[in-house]
């Protein structure tokens, strides 16, 4: 006992995280009386006084039980514990819940000697409409294989009270017994394969091991799909008590599985339904007939014939419909039959009518069909009026009204439509086309048709193209229009503010990234637009600025520094302007450059941007000579050489006066901007003194000295 009970501690805390396990599904929202009727009772039976005693957790509803292996669809369980530990996979060997609830006495009936817990009783009170009632079921354990044969074997039983056919009286009789025996129960002793599921076989060919790899169902293993059932008196009142207990203590579980609406007997059941089944529960005069399905519970070997006691109405058979015959039969191998009436159309406004059918059902009840029959109202539109387009979609509508909606729509063609089933379908017509659209309604009854015509206008092909798509500002553009067809208005947009209403336009950019707009009427005054995002791009060209510092140099310091000034410029390229220097070009930004020579210079600088575009500009410079070398002897003896007082460089200064002295002092040359012109004619051999006062770029300075004329050199 304590293993057990340690079990099922283990048990309960794996149940805390699993509730649904695997494909079977398990529905405890429902009452026992929803169990009963909805589920469990099938054709020919009528119950009443439905009670239910035991642990509300115990019962519940099953589906899917196709994705399991117990055999059966769906339908009710019964358990001795939980309803939700069903559901495989089987995770556990011993799974269950103690609900602490009392036995009953007809289970210990069937175990006596063991102590029943934990029964879960469904009892109701019904009258079979045959001689035979049946349902067919599963039963299942927890106890399963290692408690076969032993004291804890839980118990469950199907009890029958009332008239036996036969003789007497069934007293809580169980019909849950082994096929082929009398009084034989179904339970865990009757039907096993021994303790370790390897014999010795009691009734084991009913028996169904599901341990441990089942993995669709909990319980270890379980009996094959058996049925349940007993004679009886048709139309006799009769009570019936599903229950089911643990055996020797509460602990682990069992349950019964109950075949949906299988609880039945051979009786008719009735059903109408109709040709269209959104038309309506009603005949519809040439649309919606009415169709008698006639269904017993199981496969008829001869025919069986369904017989109409009595027709009766306000419609008149075989005038209001054709025919009805007085029977129609279920053919051998079907459980169904089934009689079709269609209502004729008279065209004659008769309001609702009705029929009535009488039909035995078994041999102490009748089902009464009462079905109506209405007139029909056909289906009227209203239609939109004929329409152009220029290309573009059409908004197609119709209006519908009578019949009876929903309505159904089909358009036609279906060409260039968005949907051709809707009320109000976008048309795009390749071409003028009529459109008809057909409305029918939930009845099956005529519909109504009406057309609407399309006609397209061809819509411009707008397009263009330009001669340049970038360049250096200010850059001018020519477009061309190359839209089609029957164009006769244009307008541009230049995408800078400005606009032209010109076929091939022209126009010029600063720098900028333009979009172009190009809007055109055909001459039938169908509109198109065009666009062509960021077409255009104009790059801002460079300024091209230096400043040379300093632009004026002395030949013996001539070293310049070009500051670069440019706006937006990438690239640089000076000419320093003395050509044939080895040095004159520079693609610094900043360059210095040393000239070797006096003289002016022009000096270009031409800068280029990252898009390529080119400024230009050119300075001059000066390189002068502002140094003068004044001789100390002249020698005018008419050699040619040395004849003069050369004063070198006196031609570079800006201006010079040169004054000469005799050694008294006395002046006796003077003149301005010498030219290198005195011999010291009519004057004699001997040291004179002079005074040179000049002026050069930089300085105005005056140098002094003497010089000696020789003649005899």
């Amino acid at each position: 006992m304590y293993n057990r009970i340690f079990l099922f501690v283990a048990v309960l805390l794996l149940l805390t995280n699993t509730a649904v396990k695997g494909q079977l599904a398990i529905n405890t929202n429902l009452t026992p009386v929803q169990l009963i009727q909805q589920k469990l009772i099938g054709t020919g039976v009528s119950v009443t006084n439905i009670t239910y005693t035991g642990s509300p957790m115990a019962i519940a509803a099953f589906n899917n039980g196709g994705t399991t292996n117990i055999g059966l669809a769906s339908g009710v369980l019964i358990t001795s514990g939980d309803a939700t530990i069903a559901p495989g996979p089987n995770s556990s060997s011993g799974a269950g819940v103690n609900n602490n609830m009392p036995g009953d006495p007809q289970l210990q009936a069937l175990i006596p000697g063991y102590t029943v817990y934990d029964a879960a009783v469904i009892e109701f009170d019904f009258v079979p409409l045959s001689d035979t009632v049946k349902f067919r079921y599963v039963f299942a354990s927890e106890e399963y294989d290692e408690y076969a044969n032993s004291s804890y074997n839980d118990v469950f039983g199907f009890f029958i009270s009332g008239t036996n056919p036969n003789g007497g009286t069934y007293n809580s009789h169980n019909i849950a017994i082994i096929p082929g025996t009398t009084n034989t129960p179904v339970s865990i002793n009757n039907v096993n394969n021994g303790t370790t599921n390897s014999g010795p076989c009691i009734n084991c060919q009913y028996y169904v091991n599901n341990n441990p790899t089942g993995l669709t169902i909990e319980y270890d293993a379980f009996t094959t799909v058996l049925t349940a059932w007993a004679v009886v008196v048709p139309c006799q009142p009769y009570h019936f008590k599903i229950a089911i207990g643990d055996a020797g203590d509460g602990i682990l579980d069992s349950g019964v599985f109950l075949e949906e609406n299988s609880f039945s007997t051979d009786a008719i059941d009735i059903s109408t339904n109709y040709s269209i089944p959104g038309a309506g529960k009603y005949m519809i005069e040439g649309c919606n007939s009415a169709v008698l399905k006639a269904s017993i519970n199981k496969w008829a070997v001869d025919t069986v014939w369904i017989y109409i006691d009595t027709i009766y109405g306000t419609a008149t058979n075989g005038v209001d419909f054709p025919l009805i015959p007085d029977s129609f039969p279920i053919l051998p191998g079907s459980k169904t039959g089934t009689l079709t009436i269609s209502p004729v159309v008279d065209y004659i406004t008769e309001g609702i009518e009705y029929i009535t059918l009488v039909i035995p059902t078994s041999v102490c009840t009748i089902d009464t069909v009462t079905i109506p029959i209405i007139d029909y109202n056909p289906i009227t539109l209203t239609m939109m009026n004929d329409t152009l387009v220029c290309g573009d979609p059409a908004n197609l509508w119709v209006q519908p009204s009578d019949g009876a909606p929903p309505y159904h729509y089909d358009w036609t063609p279906p060409i260039g439509l968005s949907n051709p089933n809707t009320r109000t379908p976008t048309a795009i017509p390749p071409t003028t086309t009529t459109y008809s659209v057909y409305v029918s309604d939930s009845t099956g009854c005529p519909g109504a048709s009406d057309s609407v015509v399309v006609e397209v206008a061809p819509k411009p092909n707008v397009s263009f193209m330009a001669d340049v798509y970038d360049g250096c500002e200010p850059l001018t553009v020519n477009f061309t229009d190359a839209s089609n067809p029957s164009i006769t208005d244009w307008n541009w947009s230049f995408g800078d503010g400005n606009n032209s209403t010109q076929q091939n336009p022209s126009h010029t950019y600063s720098a900028g990234v333009y979009d172009i707009t190009l809007e055109v009427t055909t001459n039938k005054g169908c509109k198109g637009s065009f666009t062509i995002p960021q077409l255009i791009n104009v790059y801002l060209s460079p300024t091209a600025y230096f400043e040379p510092l300093p632009p004026i140099v002395p030949i013996n310091n001539a070293s310049i520094f070009f500051q670069d000034l440019s706006t937006n410029p990438n690239v640089w390229q000076w000419n320093f302007g003395d050509y044939g220097s080895p040095n004159n070009t520079s693609t610094q930004q900043n360059p210095t450059h040393i000239y070797s020579d006096e003289g002016t210079y022009t000096v270009w600088l031409v800068v280029t941007s990252i898009q390529g575009c080119k400024d230009s500009i050119s300075k001059e410079v000066s390189v002068v000579i502002d140094s003068i070398t004044v001789p100390n002897i002249i020698t005018p003896n008419g050699d040619g050489f040395n004849d003069y007082l050369f004063i070198e460089n006196i031609e570079k200064v800006k201006s010079s006066t040169l004054l000469i002295y005799n050694r008294w002092g006395k002046k006796i040359y003077e003149r301005n901007n010498y030219d290198n012109s005195w011999t010291g004619e009519g004057h004699s051999d001997g040291t004179y003194f002079w005074v040179l006062k000049y002026k050069t770029f930089f300085r105005d300075d005056e140098m002094s000295g003497t010089v000696t004329i020789l003649r005899d050199r």
